[in-house]
């Protein structure tokens, strides 16, 4: 299973106030609203537990479909100055790979870390939706992870 997420930072920067009131707590965990405070950049860590959060759903969907997304069952247990991470949801431990620069973030997850070396980007726009309306490829049916923001767009999938 894998999940992935994309931001585009100078559109959240536009588009998005994450210091109003109650923000980060309807978002955040206890642990991960301290790693904001105690960031160097808050803004960016704010965006990167997003798109850890935002990756860790995509790839539950997979696991067991569920139409409500409830950030805070997305429980970040981990990350360090690689920006890597390990995310639990309902029990199941999933791990994380963040880059980032001044113009995007974007996060990969999967099940097992073996399956980093297994992650392919898809070059097509082209693909479907399943019964459930999650994305999979057009002529072979693989399940993929599909992510856009603003100037961003990223499709990936193991192969």
């Amino acid at each position: 299973m894998i999940g992935n997420d994309v931001i585009d930072l100078v559109l959240a920067k536009k588009e998005s106030n994450w210091k109003r009131k109650g923000f980060l707590t309807k978002l955040f965990t206890s642990f991960e609203q301290e790693l904001i405070a105690i960031a160097t950049n808050q803004e960016e860590m704010v965006w990167t537990l997003w798109s850890i959060k935002e990756s860790v759903y995509k790839a539950y969907q997979r696991i067991q479909y569920n139409e409500g997304f409830y950030p805070t069952k997305i429980q970040i247990l981990e990350i360090n100055a690689k920006n890597e991470s390990v995310i639990q949801l309902f029990g199941t431990l999933f791990y994380g790979k963040t880059t980032s620069n001044s113009e995007f973030i974007k996060t990969i997850v999967v099940l097992n870390k073996a399956d980093f070396q297994r992650i392919e980007k898809l070059n097509t726009s082209e693909y479907k939706k399943d019964e459930k309306g999650l994305p999979i490829t057009l002529n072979s049916n693989k399940p993929i992870s599909v992510s856009h923001h603003g100037r961003y767009k990223e499709i990936i999938a193991l192969n």
